[in-house]
């Protein structure tokens, strides 16, 4: 192995051959090490990942994992799934070898996650990126046999029964909130357009077709490490055009009218999902309607809502 400095910048790099998984013979180069020693770090663990041999520990291929995902996972994701493993698969297995995890070590781990206490809904996520990664193993980097196949899967499963308000219900838990305000016209918009919260949040000027009543959601807020990510939206089928009602137009009007000057580009809602949280938990123990998620306010009979007159 060999590191080299780049005189320009003050910098390491490196410049190596390595042999992936299959068998191929590739060149890597890496540069923006502070030192040589990172540099060389950073080769010998490229080299020996990209092989990646089923008896590297799960720790080591975690990070294959992300790596192989990093295209096809958004950011958000990433860090869910990452923040699970960390503290629910690696506490248990990061140094054990792949290839040797046997179907009753994953029931003797179960049956430690399930003494936690976690809801039916967490233990199925954990149980999810268990064996998400296995699959992501035995498909890819021919993993005899995923362990998890063997084993019954934790979390109950069951049929929740959706709430979701009613007009009644929803009129009444609009009187807990100042008309025309910021708050007002986004629970308006979440309830007769059947928008997502994380789209509502990243609605801008430029998204609205005044003219037309046209709202365009072509993309998604929400915030990480303190920061503000603007992403497409869930799905390619979310990228979608919905007609809105002639009120609801102009609450959005004057709304923006008051937010002077504000440009097309940017947010008519800039605030995070807590606050929205915040602000639904307040209004309904104010109003007194039944308790639901801010995801749920979108859920009631759009095609009836859309149509209905005030």
């Amino acid at each position: 192995m060999a590191a080299y400095k780049d005189e320009e910048r003050g910098t390491w790099y490196v410049s190596f051959y390595y042999e992936d998984w299959t068998g191929v013979k590739k060149r890597k180069v890496k540069r923006g090490f502070r030192t040589k020693k990172e540099a060389l770090n950073f080769e010998m663990e490229y080299k020996r990942t990209a092989k990646a041999d089923m008896d590297m520990t799960m720790e080591e291929f975690v990070e294959i994992y992300f790596r192989d995902k990093s295209q096809s996972l958004k950011d958000r994701s990433i860090k869910n799934k990452r923040d699970t493993m960390n503290a629910q698969l690696l506490p248990y297995f990061k140094d054990r070898p792949m290839n040797s995890i046997t179907p009753a070590e994953i029931i003797q781990w179960q049956n430690t996650i399930i003494e936690k206490g976690y809801s039916d809904d967490y233990l199925k996520t954990i149980q999810n990126q268990m064996t998400a990664l296995f699959n992501h193993a035995k498909n890819i980097y021919n993993l005899a046999d995923n362990p998890c196949d063997k084993v019954k899967r934790m979390g109950k499963t069951s049929k929740k029964k959706m709430k979701f308000w009613t007009i009644e219900e929803y009129r009444q838990f609009m009187t807990g909130i100042e008309p025309g305000s910021k708050y007002y016209v986004l629970f308006e918009l979440l309830f007769w357009t059947g928008a997502r919260e994380g789209e509502a949040l990243s609605i801008t000027p430029a998204d609205i077709d005044f003219e037309r009543n046209l709202l365009h959601i072509n993309k998604t807020y929400y915030r990480m490490h303190g920061e503000d990510v603007i992403t497409s939206p869930k799905t390619e089928e979310s990228n979608r055009t919905i007609s809105i009602p002639e009120f609801l137009k102009k609450e959005i009007q004057d709304y923006i009218s008051r937010l002077y000057e504000l440009p097309e580009d940017e947010r008519i809602f800039p605030m995070v999902h807590e606050a929205v949280q915040h602000k639904l938990k307040q209004v309904v123990q104010k109003t007194g309607v039944k308790k639901i998620r801010v995801h749920d306010i979108r859920y009631p009979n759009l095609n009836k809502i859309q149509t209905f007159c005030r």
